[in-house]
């Protein structure tokens, strides 16, 4: 059997790059010879003139200027700080290379669906594949360019929203029941797909935790340190985390390292350390010398977990965007980890997870995760 698993990757991603890897790495070491399919629309300026790509939600003035501000202060960064540029985006190549074995590129909706590809299975994997504010067309996310006779599987694949609006139901009933094997991240998502299709799907975890600690720790890049640090990793500006590390650093004494999320420094302060050219194998080793970790990222609270570091996620105070992570942290216990800016946080209790409870419900979860993904692939 050969699989072809589509999901978003080759975006410098620490998160996109890594649940990738896992879901590719987990299928290897169940005996499945597999590939992902390296769709990559979002690197072809071009896309978006295909009329087939046209997005399920128009993207209004507001978004198509955060767009394109983003889109700048990308390139600016690597203008600015070309040597850093350069060695992040090699660490990425590299990493990308090294472990994730990929197709050819498909580098428009036109060019994938033409493609007669000659898989027996495929798989829509993880991240926020499903969710209606992409920006593009989001079809190929439901397998429908895949040929009629292939096995159909959706992995941990995610809305990234709490809810889909009613009148998007049609559109997305007609996707969803083009998948014979449905399994999302969030509890959200399993009742999204109930109330669309009345079908019932798993609730998995993220492929990320499809790997083991120690499975992890074979591919990444230890870090040097000898000074205990907090580990912040939160992409914006962020006042209230940042003031919430600063809390933690008086208390501790902790060195803070930033992770940037491009080559431009967030701070000027001698006291926090921003990392701006490492890798994902880099980055994993920031996460196992790391004493405390503050982070906004799900990716960002799910390495805490696999790396047993106490931790406190923030969330947005005004947003309806945190399933995600909401679902994740009332499954295993955690829901006091979660902060909503501007709440206050009871710092008495910073350290107190204990791990080997919460070790017991992903060890649960995960086993459930791995019984659907064989079943799919052999039934």
């Amino acid at each position: 059997m050969k699989i072809g698993i589509i999901t978003i990757l080759n975006v410098n991603n620490y998160g996109a790059e890594l649940q990738a890897f896992a879901l590719h790495n987990k299928l290897k070491q169940m005996g499945y010879d597999n590939e992902v399919i390296n769709y990559l629309y979002y690197k072809n300026p071009d896309f978006k003139k295909e009329p087939e790509s046209k997005p399920l939600i128009k993207t209004n003035f507001k978004n198509k200027l955060k767009d394109f501000v983003l889109k700048w202060l990308d390139k600016y960064s690597s203008l600015k700080y070309p040597k850093i540029a350069k060695i992040r985006k090699q660490r990425f190549d590299d990493f990308h290379k090294e472990h994730t074995v990929v197709s050819k590129v498909y580098n428009s909706y036109s060019a994938l669906y033409k493609a007669q590809l000659e898989y027996d299975t495929f798989i829509v994997g993880s991240d926020q594949v499903w969710n209606p504010n992409n920006g593009t067309n989001i079809a190929p996310f439901f397998l429908t360019f895949a040929p009629k006779k292939a096995k159909k599987i959706a992995y941990a694949s995610s809305f990234g929203i709490g809810d889909v609006n009613q009148a998007f139901y049609p559109q997305y009933k007609e996707w969803l029941n083009n998948i014979d094997c449905l399994a999302t991240r969030e509890s959200d998502g399993v009742q999204i797909i109930k109330e669309v299709t009345g079908r019932d799907a798993e609730h998995v975890v993220d492929p990320t935790l499809l790997l083991s600690k120690k499975q992890w720790e074979k591919i990444l890049v230890p870090y040097k340190s000898d000074k205990p640090y907090l580990l912040f990793f939160v992409f914006k500006k962020n006042a209230f985390a940042e003031d919430l590390a600063y809390e933690i650093q008086k208390q501790t004494g902790y060195q803070i390292i930033r992770v940037c999320k491009n080559e431009i420094p967030l701070e000027n302060d001698k006291n926090i350390l921003n990392i701006r050219d490492f890798g994902p194998a880099e980055f994993l080793g920031l996460y196992q010398k790391a004493s405390f970790v503050i982070t906004t990222s799900f990716h960002g609270s799910i390495f805490s977990l696999i790396f047993e570091k106490p931790f406190y996620t923030i969330t947005p105070a005004s947003k309806n965007n945190n399933s995600r992570q909401q679902s994740l942290m009332e499954l295993i216990g955690l829901e006091e980890r979660l902060v909503k800016e501007g709440s206050k946080v009871d710092l008495t209790k910073w350290e107190a997870i204990d791990f080997d409870r919460v070790g017991k419900v992903l060890k649960n979860e995960i086993e459930k995760s791995e019984k659907y993904l064989e079943q799919s692939l052999t039934e």
